[in-house]
C-alpha cells in the first residue's frame, strides 16, 4: 500500500513538474545570457571554431554549450530550452536506477521529488537556455548517489554505478561553482569512509569524484587564464554581504518552497536523532544526512571565502547546494514516512502533493514573468502595428559596457539579440549609423539590458542630440531592464 502511494505521488509530481516546465520554456521571454548561448551554439558555426574561439573562451566549462550545439536543430530559444526537459528526464532515470538498487531510499526519493517540484528554481533554471538546470539535475543525482553509497557501504550494481559516474562527471564539468560545491559536498563522505577504513565505500565515492575532478582540472588548466582575465572587471557584486545573501536566499527559498515537506523533514530529523542517541540503533540514512549537511556547510563556507577573493557568487549559481538540500530534506522526511501507519503515510503524501501543486501554481508565473526582452519588443510591435512606417533605431552606445566585456562574443551577441527580437515580432531595424526619422509615423529608439546605467529620458535625449537626431519631445517608457523612446512624426510636430 505504502509503496504504491509513493509511486503514485512521485508520478503525479513529476508529471506536473514536466508539464509546467514545458509550458514555462515555451512562454517565457529570452534574456541576455540566453541570447549568448544561442549565438555561440548556432548551427552555422563549426564545432572546432566554436570550441576554440567561443566555448573555451567563456567563464564556464564547455559541456553545456556542447549539448546546446548538438540540439541546435530544436530552433528558437524557446524551443531550444526543451533540451532541459530531456536533461531532467535523464536525471529522473538516473535517480530511479539508484533507488531501484537501494529500495530503502525510496521514501527519501519521494520526499526529494516533492521538494524539487515545489522549488521555484526548478522552473526558473529549467526554463533558461543556460547550464543551471543541468547543475540542479546532476547535483541531485550526485547527492543521492553519495547517500546510497553511505547507506549501503558499497558501489552497488552496474546501473547504480553508471548513474553515479555520469552524475559525477556532469556535476564536476557543468559550471565552475557546481564543480567546487560538489567537491566540497563529497569531501565529508570521503573522510568518513577513510576514517572508518571502509575501502569499498572509499573507492565507490572516490573513483568517480577523482575522474570528474581530473577532467575539470584539465579544462581548468586551459581556461584558468581566460577566467581570470574575464573576471578582472566583472558584474558580480563583491563583498561578504553579497555572498551571504546569495547563499542565504538559495537555501531559504529551498526550505520554504513546500512547508509540509519542511515540517516532515524536521520531524524526520528528530526521529533519526532519536534512533542514534536514544535507541542506539543508528541508520545509514542518519550518517548520510549528517555527512550531506556537513558537505553543504563546507561548500557554502568555502564559496563565500572564494567570493571574498574574487566575486563569483549569485544565487542561480548555487544549484548544487539547492539539490543537496532537497536530498537532505528527502532523507529526513523519508524517515518520518517509514514511521507512519499506511493510512497516515498516504495522507501525508497526498498533503505534500497538494502543497506541491500549490507551489507550482505560484512558481509558473514567477518563472514566465522573469525579466526578458519581450516587454520592449511587444511595445515596439504595437507602435509598428499602429503605423507600419515606424522607424526603429538601436545604438551600441546603450550597451557599450556589455559589448566591451570579455568574452569578445559579447560584442556580437548584443546586435544579434536586437535582431532576434525584431524578427520575432516582425518589425525592421534601421541600418547601423542611419539618422532616418519617421515622417508620417513615429521614430522609436530602443535600449535593452540596461540594468546598471539605468538611462533616463534626459540622458537618452542628450545622447540622441549629440548623435545628430533632432529630438524635441519624447514618450520615454522604462519596461523591465529596457526602455523605448517614442518620437512623434516630423509632419505632426
Amino acid at each position: 500500500m505504502a509503496r504504491w502511494s509513493d509511486r503514485i505521488v512521485v508520478f503525479a509530481a513529476v508529471l506536473l513538474l514536466g508539464l509546467a516546465l514545458v509550458w514555462t520554456c515555451l512562454q517565457r521571454g529570452p534574456w541576455y545570457d540566453e541570447f549568448y548561448t544561442q549565438f555561440v551554439t548556432r548551427p552555422g558555426l563549426s564545432w572546432i571554431t566554436a570550441l576554440r574561439e567561443s566555448w573555451m573562451a567563456d567563464n564556464h566549462p564547455p559541456l553545456y554549450y556542447i549539448l546546446a550545439r548538438a540540439t541546435s536543430w530544436l530552433g528558437s530559444i524557446t524551443q531550444h530550452r526543451l533540451l532541459n526537459v530531456a536533461l531532467g528526464a535523464l536525471a529522473l532515470a538516473g535517480a530511479a536506477v539508484i533507488v531501484r538498487d537501494v529500495p530503502r531510499l525510496a521514501p527519501a526519493a519521494t520526499v526529494t521529488t516533492l521538494a524539487l517540484a515545489s522549488n521555484p528554481w526548478a522552473l526558473i533554471a529549467g526554463s533558461e537556455l543556460r547550464s543551471y538546470f543541468l547543475s540542479l539535475c546532476a547535483g541531485t543525482v550526485f547527492a543521492l548517489g553519495l547517500c546510497a553509497i553511505r547507506s549501503t557501504g558499497a558501489a552497488g550494481g552496474k546501473g547504480r554505478q553508471t548513474a553515479f559516474w555520469a552524475a559525477a562527471l556532469l556535476a564536476f564539468n557543468t559550471h565552475i561553482i557546481t564543480s567546487l560545491a560538489c567537491a566540497a559536498i563529497a569531501l565529508p563522505f570521503l573522510f568518513a569512509a577513510a576514517l572508518r577504513r571502509k575501502g569499498a565505500e572509499l573507492r565507490a565515492v572516490g573513483a568517480p569524484v577523482v575522474a570528474g575532478g581530473l577532467v575539470f582540472a584539465a579544462v581548468t588548466a586551459l581556461q584558468l587564464p581566460v577566467w581570470l582575465a574575464n573576471t578582472a572587471v566583472f558584474w558580480i557584486e563583491p563583498g561578504f554581504d553579497s555572498a551571504r545573501w546569495s547563499v542565504e536566499w538559495a537555501l531559504l527559498r529551498t526550505l520554504e518552497a513546500n512547508p509540509l515537506v519542511l515540517v516532515g523533514a524536521l520531524a524526520g530529523a528528530g526521529l533519526l536523532a532519536r534512533d542514534v542517541l536514544v535507541l542506539k540503533r543508528p541508520r545509514g540514512e542518519a550518517g548520510a544526512l549528517a555527512l550531506l549537511a556537513a558537505g553543504v556547510v563546507l561548500a557554502a563556507g568555502g564559496l563565500v571565502v572564494l567570493h571574498l577573493l574574487r566575486p563569483i557568487l549569485v544565487e542561480k549559481y548555487l544549484m548544487a547546494l539547492v539539490a543537496a538540500l532537497c536530498v537532505g530534506m528527502g532523507l529526513a522526511g523519508g524517515r518520518l514516512l517509514e514511521g507512519l501507519a499506511p493510512h497516515w503515510r498516504s495522507l501525508a503524501l497526498v498533503s505534500g502533493l497538494a502543497a506541491t501543486v500549490w507551489a507550482l501554481f505560484q512558481n509558473v508565473p514567477l518563472a514566465v514573468e522573469r525579466i526578458s526582452w519581450l516587454n520592449t519588443g511587444r511595445a515596439i510591435a504595437r507602435e509598428v502595428a499602429l503605423c507600419p512606417g515606424t522607424v526603429v533605431h538601436t545604438d551600441p552606445f546603450w550597451n557599450a559596457e556589455v559589448m566591451a566585456m570579455k568574452p569578445r562574443d559579447n560584442a556580437q551577441v548584443v546586435p544579434f539579440a536586437y535582431r532576434y527580437i525584431a524578427q520575432s515580432f516582425g518589425f525592421a531595424l534601421a541600418p547601423a549609423g542611419s539618422r532616418t526619422m519617421g515622417q508620417e509615423c513615429p521614430t522609436v529608439f530602443w535600449g535593452e539590458h540596461d540594468s546598471k546605467r539605468q538611462f533616463d529620458a534626459g540622458a537618452v535625449a542628450a545622447h540622441l542630440r549629440q548623435s545628430g537626431f533632432a529630438v524635441e519631445g519624447m514618450d520615454f517608457r522604462r519596461l523591465g531592464d529596457g526602455w523605448i523612446a517614442v518620437i512623434p512624426p516630423r509632419n505632426l510636430r
